[in-house]
């Protein structure tokens, strides 16, 4: 009758249509006497669960329209880049494959100019300024025009007419070997220009390095970079905690340098395959770096027998290892190795460890400690036109570095006859042919002693292992290093050139 209803909504609140919130009304009634009841009555009311997505997904759009026009814009900003981004991914095509149609051979009948930037450089001594010296070398064969730009040395060299010195701002290590190059001389640039490189050569993805790259982009010229170092083995020179810089700075400083490049040259590829896992795209050329391989054919056995009377030497056999006197070298797992194996073996031998470092003198107390001075010798710095008759001196050569990424002193060794034994790791994957020329072994003491002990008492083993180390060597020579680096070059020029036109007719 004259009963007035009331409908209220609530408040915006979302109806969740299960069981305890649910659309539904209220009936009221009243008798004859005036007694009222009431009863809740359940509406089924309901949505599919596609159009109920729908009309949430409507709501959330309508709600950020309505509470300001820049969330609006941010919106369509977004729906914008999932567009460009879908249409990217299914209309236009890639090719994931080297193009096989560049045509390199107008920049291999020319002359060219290769600017080169590395942290350091001879005088000082290291696998990196060593290979850098024999491409030089190499290349200026080949009739090609060298620039280098490196750190000053107190020792250096006079007249140096290709290399351009660069004092250092700070210099690290004990024997202050690591130098960081004032990068900010207005003379480096003045030179490189005025050089007029066809290519820029990079071999650190810092510093130097990262100066070279800028040159590069500033000159319009190609940027080759060689992945020399595995960084996170060096953790221990950075003023950074070890960890972050290990798992985290280092993979990212490599990944973010080599994709600025226009190509990586990578002496193996075990070290490829690390580049592409941390998500480097840029061109990649497995080169391995070259060894004067004629140069330990020519070695005569007065010479080395010289040295062998100088050195104390009998009749026991002679173990050598080059390396950096370094923590990232893993010297003192072969000092501890070596203690083991005189305890096991009644055949005389002794360790010659070539190289200097900062961390010699904590080693030779540790040799002295274990009175292993007859056995283990680090024998110094050695000049690299006398490394050929040390490596003679040898029956095989012992290796435990991880750091490498390639070992170029195993391939020396092997150039002078010597069986490895070596620990796993990248740079020594693609050298060491396990049983053929050496081997190579988990960074487990047992096994690396076992193996050292076969080529040490085990003669027809020994010879057999250094002949065929002898023929695998001959492949690596610096000849032919330079001229496929050179190859690498014109390629690289020759993709420059092809996406330069690809601009210009757009």
């Amino acid at each position: 009758d004259d009963t007035t209803f009331i409908t209220t909504g609530g408040a915006g609140g979302l109806v969740l249509n299960n069981e305890t919130s649910f659309y539904h009304f209220v009936k009221v009634n009243v008798d004859a006497d005036g007694n009222a009841s009431h009863s809740l009555e359940r509406l089924q009311v309901g949505q599919h669960p596609v159009l109920k997505q729908l009309e949430s997904f409507w709501f959330f759009i309508y709600s950020l329209i309505y509470s300001g026009y820049l969330n609006f814009i941010l919106l369509l900003a977004v729906f914008v880049a999932i567009t460009i981004k879908l249409y990217t991914a299914i209309f236009i095509g890639k090719d994931y494959y080297p193009d096989y149609d560049l045509d390199p051979s107008p920049w291999l009948q020319k002359s060219l100019r290769v600017a080169m930037f590395t942290n350091n450089y001879l005088p000082f001594i290291g696998g990196v300024p060593i290979s850098i010296d024999r491409l030089r070398r190499g290349l200026v064969e080949l009739g090609d025009k060298l620039l280098i730009v490196a750190p000053r040395y107190k020792d250096q060299p006079e007249n140096e007419d290709q290399v351009v010195r660069v004092p250092s701002l700070l210099a690290m290590g004990e024997k202050r070997e690591f130098r960081l190059a004032n990068i900010f001389l207005a003379r480096i640039r003045k030179t490189v220009k005025a050089f007029r490189p066809d290519i820029i050569h990079l071999h650190h993805p810092f510093w130097l390095g990262s100066l070279g790259l800028f040159l590069a982009r500033t000159l319009k010229v190609p940027a080759i970079y060689t992945y020399h170092t595995r960084l996170e083995h060096y953790a221990h020179f950075v003023p950074l905690p070890g960890m972050l810089f290990r798992n985290l700075i280092s993979h990212a400083l490599i990944k973010r340098f080599a994709n600025k490049c226009d190509g990586v040259i990578v002496p193996t590829y075990s070290t490829e395959e690390y580049l592409r896992m941390i998500g480097v795209k840029t061109p990649t050329y497995v080169q391995p770096t070259g060894i004067e391989y004629q140069r330990f054919q020519e070695v005569q056995e007065e010479d080395v027998q010289q040295l062998r009377d100088k050195l104390g030497l009998s009749n026991e056999k002679v173990f050598v290892s080059v390396s950096r006197l370094s923590n990232e070298k893993n010297i003192d797992f072969m000092i501890e190795a070596i203690d083991t194996l005189r305890a096991s073996t009644d055949v005389p031998f002794r360790f010659l460890m070539i190289g200097d470092g900062h961390q010699r003198d904590r080693l030779q107390q540790k040799i002295d400690d274990l009175g292993l001075q007859e056995h283990f010798t680090l024998v110094g710095a050695v000049p690299p036109d006398e490394m050929a008759t040390w490596y003679r001196l040898g029956d095989a050569f012992l290796f435990a570095s991880k750091s490498e990424t390639q070992g170029m002193v195993i391939l020396e060794a092997m150039a002078a006859g010597l069986p490895v034994v070596a620990v796993r790791s990248s740079g020594i994957e693609d050298v060491v042919r396990h049983g053929h020329n050496g081997f190579k072994t988990p960074e487990r003491q047992d096994k690396w002693v076992q193996a050292v002990k076969r080529l040490l008492e085990d003669d027809s083993l020994r010879e057999k292992l250094a002949k065929q180390a002898l023929e695998f060597a001959e492949e690596f020579s610096v000849e032919q290093f330079a001229t496929d680096v050179r190859t690498i070059y014109a390629s690289t020029l020759a993709l420059a050139d092809k996406r330069k036109n690809r601009h210009w007719d757009r």
